[in-house]
């Protein structure tokens, strides 16, 4: 759901995923966020051993770089879920630009591993940008960080869950 109040003080945990393949149960790396009183105070990234752990080439060359060697070691995301529930369970609100796909990674992960969860409401930055900034030529996370002038490394999951942040703080201003 949409953040309600105009210029309020906003506290959420913005998330990304990034995938090895077209399964959504592919995380490989995760990037969180905490958001209290519109300042940046934690973040946490790790890698994550895909499942299925095979990556498409194409996701690798062409999106974000990540490879088998990597994650060679990375923990699976049920073995990454204690240091990340935590996070994700006591957030007031999960941000994330498309969420519609990070939220989706990580219930499929939730699904994959039966692992129980409360998951908060979340608000998608993509389609805030869409109907706040309508003249902008797309509303990619790169484009939007671009025209706020938000550093943004785009498709390493820390980077694009920090880039979802700021973003959500300046959506909010308008």
């Amino acid at each position: 759901k949409n953040i309600k109040v105009k210029g309020l003080i906003m506290t959420f945990t913005a998330i990304d995923f990034e995938t090895a393949n077209y399964e959504k149960t592919s995380a490989c790396q995760i990037g969180i966020v905490v958001v209290k009183n519109n300042e940046i105070v934690e973040e946490f990234s790790s890698f994550i051993k895909p499942a299925p752990n095979f990556f498409l080439p194409k996701f690798t060359n062409e999106i974000h770089g990540i490879d088998k060697d990597m994650v060679y070691g990375a923990p699976t995301f049920k073995k990454l879920w204690p240091s990340i529930v935590d996070f994700i369970e006591k957030a007031p609100l999960l941000v994330a630009h498309n969420a519609i796909f990070d939220i989706g990674v990580l219930k499929s992960c939730l699904d994959y591993y039966n692992i129980t969860a409360k998951l908060p409401e979340f608000f998608c930055t993509l389609e805030s940008s869409r109907s706040k900034l309508p003249s902008l030529s797309n509303h990619k996370l790169s484009t939007v960080c671009e025209y706020y002038g938000i550093s943004l490394n785009h498709h390493e999951a820390l980077s694009d869950a920090r880039g979802a942040a700021k973003v959500a703080i300046e959506l909010e201003k308008i």
